[in-house]
């Protein structure tokens, strides 16, 4: 191994060590959070200064000395990992639960606010977005439906036997398919990203 890979090597170490604190932290304040990693960098900086860049038996044995990172967290008092086993529910929840049943969402969004996993700006996208998704999907079906049946303003199965002589309000069918995609799309990506997000944290403490 040359020596820029030595120290290539050493630097990977710190790093991991680093996302999987700043993983670790989930559910301290935001503000806090990034206090501590700033300090415990600042701390590791200064004390690779007197080590060879290129050794990483060194570079471990001071990530030792700095602590684990999930002891550090819980000094910080982030939630214990316990508290992510009902993690994988949540995004299948929010997807299926306003669906299957509206309790099932609600279970959903209890798992989504009170793990220490996602963000706060994960929670909120995923609260807001699929509910706005599910509106923008049901009234595009609808007028995709009054739009394929040439009954513009009105659902077929509604007013078939009257002729459809009542006026109201219609979409061009280009408008209500592109409003079907777009709620499709703001239903289903937030879970999918909260998958993503549970996924990644838990390779980077594998």
């Amino acid at each position: 191994m040359t020596f820029q890979q030595s120290v290539g090597e050493a630097d990977k170490l710190v790093r991991r060590y680093l996302a999987q604190l700043d993983a670790a932290l989930h559910g301290v304040d935001a503000s806090r959070r990034q206090e501590i990693l700033a300090e415990v960098h600042e701390h590791i900086d200064e004390e690779r200064t007197g080590l060879d860049p290129g050794d990483t038996a060194s570079v471990r044995t001071l990530l030792d000395r700095v602590g684990d990172p999930a002891a550090i967290a819980a000094e910080a008092g982030a939630p214990p990992p316990g508290s992510r086993r009902w993690d994988a529910w949540a995004p299948w929840l929010i997807i299926f639960g306003p669906v299957a049943s509206g309790l099932g969402w609600i279970a959903g969004m209890l798992i989504l606010w009170t793990s220490p996993t996602w963000s706060r700006r994960d929670q909120l996208i995923a609260t807001f977005a699929p509910l706005a998704g599910l509106a923008a999907l049901f009234f595009g079906l609808v007028a995709v439906l009054r739009a394929a049946a040439g009954c513009p303003g009105h659902v077929p199965a509604l007013h078939a036997a009257a002729g459809c002589t009542a006026k109201g309000f219609a979409l061009p069918l280009g408008v209500a398919i592109l409003l079907v995609v777009v709620g499709l799309a703001a239903h289903l990506l937030p879970p999918i990203q909260l998958m993503r997000t549970r996924r990644q944290q838990r390779s980077t403490f594998a």
